[in-house]
């Protein structure tokens, strides 16, 4: 869960960095999918390791992550 705030923070503090020159959609989605994906391996390097509550809440986190990952991918595309 820690590496799930960091990542979050990570993130927010990244976008602060933007104020003179935005990112355009497409790099922010780019940057989302990244983010995504470290989360999904965070969450299976902790159901590996033992420190997440159950196999099942690692399933559903997965899932859920691999769902929102999807969603990017087709905001994505529609953004090209």
């Amino acid at each position: 869960m820690k590496k799930i705030k960091l990542t979050i923070g990570a993130l927010l503090i990244s976008s602060l960095g933007f104020t003179t020159n935005p990112p355009t959609k497409k790099q922010l989605i780019q940057e989302m999918t990244v983010n995504v994906e470290d989360l999904i391996d965070f969450v299976r390097e902790d159901e590996y390791n033992g420190r997440i509550m159950t196999k099942e809440l690692s399933k559903l986190y997965v899932q859920n992550l691999i769902d929102l990952l999807s969603k990017l991918e087709d905001l994505n595309t529609v953004t090209k």
